[in-house]
């Protein structure tokens, strides 16, 4: 557990701009979002989650709550998409695919 902290705090605090696609919640997203708190924030986030909101958990906290803390930049491109990732996840990927094909035959 430590070495994976000490590679997150060196990834975070080396790079110029972050940005974290957050699927559920747990250990993962509270580590990813925590670190990002000591450099002001990610500069982009995406939240994949089924969790509601009002249960309390970290899984159903929103961005708007991570930019409360400054976990998430104020003026942070950030979105909640409330669905299962197990179908979310593979229409995300479809769309990037489709657009970096579309950009390679300009």
């Amino acid at each position: 557990m430590l070495k994976d902290e000490s590679e997150l705090n060196d990834i975070v605090f080396t790079a110029e701009k972050t940005g974290a696609l957050i699927i559920g919640g747990g250990i993962s997203k509270h580590h990813t979002i925590w670190w990002n708190q000591f450099r002001d924030g990610l500069d982009y986030a995406v939240y994949i989650s089924t969790a509601v909101e009002w249960d309390g958990s970290l899984s159903g906290a929103r961005p708007r709550e991570a930019v409360s803390w400054h976990k998430i930049k104020e003026k942070a491109d950030h979105v909640m998409i409330e669905g299962d990732a197990s179908i979310i996840l593979p229409i995300m990927v479809s769309s990037l695919i489709t657009r970096k094909t579309k950009q390679e035959m300009k």
